[in-house]
């Protein structure tokens, strides 16, 4: 290690000719320090000491700022406050069957191009079939004509109309009567119609929110029951 320190100059201690123990006055530490350049640096660097010692180190001085821009946080109504505005629940009355016409015919165009259908749906022994019924199954079913084909209530079956709300449990739709009805999912088998193709699906297979069921994995295999 002694051998290490001998051959290399920068790992040797300062001399101690320059080492002070005494403090000094800030005006004479600007005289102080040139003496110590004069005597150790060689002869041709020390004629531009004066001007060396005017730099300016403008960063040191000037520190950049950053304008740190606070992220606004996005504040969602609470389910307490959509209750009290009335926003879990459809008003049951001042509906219009008729006025909902634009609403199916949307619901419909958005079907065609979502399925792309040409001129019929697949078999189930096809290869597209899966795809296809998960498509269906992940669909937006707000604006569809359904038809209630099966039901553990032998009144709702046969009752018909538009779903204009859809929750992780029912549809709410307003029949040719303009009335709001709620039917549940889980007991119920439906069908709605988009270019005289009939599609036929349980309710039970939907029992999730949209928003969810738009990004979760669908089951290729489910069982054809109530």
């Amino acid at each position: 290690m002694s051998k290490y320190h001998t051959a290399n100059p920068f790992n040797q201690p300062l001399p101690q000719n320059i080492i002070r123990s005494e403090s000094l006055h800030p005006d004479k530490c600007k005289e102080y320090l040139q003496n110590i350049l004069k005597e150790t640096l060689p002869a041709s660097d020390t004629k531009n000491i004066q001007d060396n010692l005017k730099w300016n180190f403008i960063f040191d001085h000037h520190k950049l700022k950053r304008d740190i821009k606070q992220r606004s946080k996005k504040t969602f109504l609470t389910r307490l406050q959509r209750k009290e505005l009335n926003l879990l629940k459809l008003p049951k009355d001042g509906w219009s069957y008729k006025a909902l016409e634009p609403i199916r015919i949307m619901w419909i165009n958005y079907m065609k191009r979502n399925l792309d259908l040409v001129s019929k749906a697949p078999n189930c022994i096809d290869q597209e079939w899966n795809s296809f019924s998960v498509i269906v199954a992940k669909s937006e079913m707000v604006g569809a004509e359904i038809k209630v084909v099966r039901s553990k209530v032998p009144s709702l079956i046969g009752m018909t109309g538009t779903v204009v709300l859809e929750t992780k449990m029912t549809f709410q739709i307003v029949n040719p009567e303009s009335k709001l009805k709620t039917i549940l999912k889980e007991t119920s088998v439906f069908e709605f119609l988009v270019d005289k193709i009939k599609f036929t699906f349980f309710g039970k297979h939907l029992m999730s929110r949209p928003a969810d069921r738009s990004v979760r994995k669908i089951k290729n295999i489910m069982k054809p029951d109530l």
